[in-house]
């Protein structure tokens, strides 16, 4: 048997369970088991359908243990803001609904009745959008929803599934700094927000990442044969635990984590809450090792994600993603450019419509083919990239020079080639799995394996290969992103 630690890293569209292990100054991972993570409707509710989820996530323990891993330790992050109720016996009162959910519609401007978008931010420092907690929380409220009257626990989603896999309740800090809820100075619940929009305080306490929650339940271990396993709080938002798997060094460096969402920021020690910084939509969430990810959330490859979906609903057949980029990398440049963060795009029935709906609204020409729609959503995300980059530095003061990007948006070598050049900076690649081995590395440390972050990120330093785009092209970007944006 080799000791291992398990992350179980959920995405909102896959999740993964993936075995870590060190020997000789390395970590090494092992993918066990990668699987669907689907929204289904249920009349006009979106919900996540976390029995599956759940059952996946079993699944990826049992055989963790089938394949000879001896579980020391197993972490759980998941992306941010959605939520599930207990009820008084610690059952689930429903599946959670997903934050694409349109629930949430018309909530800020009920909000800000009560308290006003500067103070909520003086108090959260987070990114204003209706999809967060504090929305979703107060449309039950407007809609006097049965299920507040018997829940008594609010858990995040993987805050859930720690409770079913353990029987422990906690809030891990990371994932309760998405909901705008939690007071960013403090790092504690903020009762006045609670109190000032009638919101039911049923939040559990609020633990850090590296705290130990509790060991497997009885069932569980039945179950999976995962005997000696502890589960321990890690970087529970995704991004946290991403971020924090980046071995860095100096302070001249921001972060890219590209996936369904993009988020590009730089570490903090304390919270950023100028009135600059709320007027750019940065926001202040928890990060491992005690630090503030500073950073603006945009809406990243979720829209390639769904142009690739419709093509494959349409045509009956996959889409090779190499042959996309080949065919974006022919396409005319900067013959459309769209702004990803439209309300257009959260959401629609077609991508590709919505695309053409976009361009058709702004007088550019509408995409013709499919290498013609890619290069279009990737030139449109790296000059987004560039004008949020400008902003971070204004904002935080720093000089910036390089750029880490993690997540499976890392290893699209076109986008990686336009973010150089947008950016004229160098752009630093090598962490496909970054929240995995965030996630792994934190268990690591917790159980004292690892002395803490530095060692880690000098192991992780010596695994992987890390590859650089220099910028090649500045001078062609410059003129697009001031003529577009």
């Amino acid at each position: 048997m080799k000791n291992a630690y398990l992350a179980l890293d959920l995405g909102a569209g896959s999740g993964r369970a993936i075995a870590g292990y060190f020997k000789d100054g390395h970590i090494y991972t092992d993918e066990i088991l990668r699987f669907e993570n689907r929204p289904v409707k249920l009349g006009d509710t979106v919900y996540w359908d976390f029995l599956s989820l759940f059952d996946n996530v079993k699944n990826g323990i049992s055989i963790s243990v089938k394949k000879g891993y001896d579980l020391r330790g197993i972490g759980v992050d998941t992306w941010g803001v959605d939520f599930g109720f207990l009820d008084r016996n610690g059952k689930l009162l429903s599946n959670p609904v997903t934050y694409r959910d349109n629930r949430t519609a018309g909530m800020s401007a009920e909000a800000f009745k009560s308290v006003s978008k500067e103070v909520m931010y003086r108090i959260s420092g987070i990114q204003l959008m209706e999809i967060n907690t504090l929305f979703q929380l107060l449309s039950l409220v407007k809609q006097h929803a049965p299920v507040l009257g018997v829940a008594e626990k609010l858990l995040f989603t993987p805050d859930l599934i720690n409770y079913f896999l353990t029987g422990k309740a906690a809030n891990e800090y990371t994932i309760a700094s998405t909901s705008q809820l939690l007071n960013a100075q403090t790092r504690a619940w903020d009762e006045s927000l609670f109190e000032h929009l009638g919101l039911p305080l049923i939040m559990e306490k609020v633990i850090n990442p590296g705290e130990t929650i509790g060991l497997l339940t009885k069932e569980i271990v039945e179950e999976t044969g995962a005997s000696k396993a502890k589960v321990y709080a890690v970087g529970s938002h995704d991004t946290a635990s991403a971020i924090g798997a980046i071995p860095a060094e100096g302070d001249n460096w921001a972060f890219l984590s590209s996936g369904t969402w993009s988020l590009l920021g730089v570490l903090t020690e304390n919270p950023i809450l100028t009135e600059e910084a709320f007027a750019n939509d940065f926001t202040n969430e928890g990060g491992v090792d005690g630090k503030i990810l500073f950073m603006r959330n945009i809406t990243g490859l979720w829209l390639l994600q769904r142009l690739i979906a419709g093509w494959e609903k349409e045509e009956g057949q996959k889409q090779l993603y190499e042959v996309l980029l080949l065919e974006a990398s022919k396409a005319v440049p900067f013959r459309s450019v769209v702004d990803s963060d439209n309300a257009i795009f959260s959401n629609p029935l077609s991508m590709s419509e919505a695309i053409n709906e976009y361009c058709k609204n702004t007088k550019q020409p509408v995409p013709q083919s499919k290498g013609e729609y890619v290069r279009c959503v990737l030139e449109s995300l790296a000059l987004k990239y560039s004008v949020v980059m400008e902003r971070l530095k204004q904002c935080t003061g720093k000089s910036i020079e390089k750029l880490y990007v993690v997540g499976g948006g890392s290893q699209n070598t076109l986008l990686n080639q336009m973010i150089a050049d947008a950016l004229n900076m160098e752009v630093v690649v090598g962490l496909t799995e970054a929240t995995a081995i965030g996630n792994i590395m934190q268990q690591a440390i917790a159980d004292k394996y690892i002395k803490d972050w530095k060692a880690g990120h000098k192991i992780i330093r010596n695994s992987f290969n890390f590859v650089t785009y220099k910028p090649e092209a500045h001078d062609k970007w410059l003129s697009q992103r001031n003529k577009n944006l």
